[in-house]
């Protein structure tokens, strides 16, 4: 007994030391880094730090053995096809995302792991100085490292961003056996969503009172403006639609969808995500509208997209399935530009990733791609014409939050008007005195929206099924795998003419 007590005396004051070494922003660490070692260590401790303080930033994913990158699925698929003399302007965006990430990181951070951190004259760091050095380090790494024989035959490989499907609960779910009840509870759901795409406008339910949510500014772009802020967006190495700051708010604003809402209770009003104590909760008395750009391929070329997200406080009433019921609840319709700048496809799901379905532009599809062991692509309409100074118009149900119509919207009598806020507020969304936190976990999770459905689809493979999740995070299908910012999305559902 003596002697395992002495074993274990030892082991305990091992584990102590050993944890004493690990490196931390916790403890004091001097500064500046100016060596592209003493730059890796201060990143890795860095990254410890927002481990141990739990703000990772999952909008995009670490690559391995590269501190100063970050991928999304986009760049990762966008490799396969890149010139050698792209591939520096691919390395910068992967770098920027890095570096977007780490401040939304160091924002959110606890000030006690902020004010540890000590500058080589002694004096205490604070947040701006700790971003700064994060920016000067990531530069002198990217410098001294890309230049490297094997900089890129080491990367390629490492750029790669992981399915949001789990195999484990799909093993302990004995998923083979479960698809067949879920393909029979799936293929009814869509059947009941069909016919209610199917149903006369005048014809369909209202519980409550229409109101509508339209856009502070209604300011629609003329088609030729549009197609020069897309031409001249691609004037970069890769030929990608790269906007300015300038651009990127004409377009928003220009494409910003109006909202006819039923509202039969506060949940029904679309608002402000804000922190309520360390509760996630929406100011009904503040409609917003959050947006974020992604990028696809179209029939094989690089496109724009504007992401339009709306927030209620929660799902419920007696439309939606009880499992389905719980805090927050929310949509994302997707606007799709080719490359002259016309939309060619809106695309919406819930943001949990759930009920996600395909409205493209008619006279551009030639075929439907049929899915072997999979539901074939939804097209629950097509895209109906849009004049020019006419918006898109999304009809939304009450406490269910589904999509019942896309229409043409030209005349807004009576609106409540919206804002439009960048979706990056919500991933450092103030808390508190002079604080920050994001809504969303280092899993991609948004915090509290848990439901009872990941106690009974777990089989799925989803992880918490049902929650709503953070950009980059949306699995849209239960039987195989499919991911909302797949870049080839539309090109592997769609032959195109």
């Amino acid at each position: 007994m003596k002697h395992h007590r002495f074993w274990y005396g030892v082991l305990v004051l091992l584990f102590i030391f050993v944890s004493g070494c690990l490196p931390s922003l916790s403890k004091p660490t001097s500064l500046p880094l100016n060596k592209p070692e003493s730059c890796r260590e201060f990143l890795e401790r860095l990254d410890e730090s927002v481990k141990k303080a739990d703000v990772r930033d999952a909008s995009s994913i670490s690559i391995p053995g590269f501190p100063y990158l970050r991928t999304n699925r986009f760049l990762a698929f966008l490799k396969e096809t890149l010139k050698d003399e792209e591939r520096g302007e691919w390395v910068r965006w992967m770098q920027q995302l890095d570096l977007q990430s780490r401040e939304k990181e160091l924002r959110n951070l606890p000030d006690q792991a902020i004010l540890s951190v000590e500058f080589e004259d002694g004096k205490k760091s604070d947040r701006e100085a700790l971003i700064g050095q994060v920016n000067s380090c990531s530069s002198l790494l990217l410098n001294h490292e890309q230049n490297g024989s094997d900089f890129y035959n080491i990367l390629y490989p490492r750029v790669e961003v992981p399915n949001e499907y789990s195999f484990f609960l799909r093993t302990i779910g004995l998923y083979p056996l479960i698809v067949l009840p879920v393909a029979l509870v799936t293929e009814s759901s869509r059947e009941k969503i069909r016919k209610r795409f199917d149903t006369s406008l005048k014809d369909l339910p209202i519980d409550g009172d229409l109101r509508t949510f339209a856009p502070k500014k209604m300011e629609r772009l003329p088609d030729h403006e549009v197609r020069e802020i897309i031409e001249k967006s691609k004037t970069n190495p890769l030929g990608i639609p790269l906007l300015n700051r300038g651009e990127e708010e004409k377009l928003v604003w220009s494409f910003a969808p109006v909202f006819i809402q039923d509202v039969l209770a506060s949940y029904d009003r679309l608002g402000q995500v804000v922190w309520k104590g360390d509760r996630v909760d929406i100011d009904p008395e503040k409609p917003t509208v959050y947006y974020y750009l992604s990028h696809a391929f179209f029939k094989g070329n690089p496109i724009l997209q504007i992401n339009y997200v709306i927030w209620y406080s929660e799902r419920a009433g007696e439309r939606a399935p009880s499992i389905e019921l719980g805090h927050l609840d929310g949509l994302t319709v997707r606007v799709s530009l080719d490359d002259q700048g016309k939309v060619f496809m809106v695309d919406v799901e819930n943001n949990c990733g759930c009920y996600h379905f395909f409205v493209p532009e008619k006279d551009r599809i030639d075929q439907v791609l049929s899915r072997t062991l999979r539901f074939d692509p939804f097209v629950a309409q097509w895209l109906p014409a849009i004049p020019s100074g006419e918006h898109l118009g999304i009809r939304i149900n009450s406490g269910w939050h589904q999509v019942q119509r896309l229409i043409p919207v030209s005349h807004v009598a009576d609106s409540i008007p919206y804002t439009i806020m960048p979706y990056d507020v919500l991933e450092t969304l103030p808390h508190g005195k002079g604080q920050t936190k994001s809504i969303f976990n280092s899993k991609g999770i948004v915090k509290g929206s848990e439901r009872v459905e990941r106690f009974i689809l777990f089989s799925m493979g989803i992880p918490s099924i049902g929650s709503m999740r953070q950009r980059g995070h949306h699995a849209t299908e239960l039987i195989g795998k499919e991911h909302f910012d797949n870049p080839y999305l539309f090109d592997q559902n769609f032959v195109f003419k």
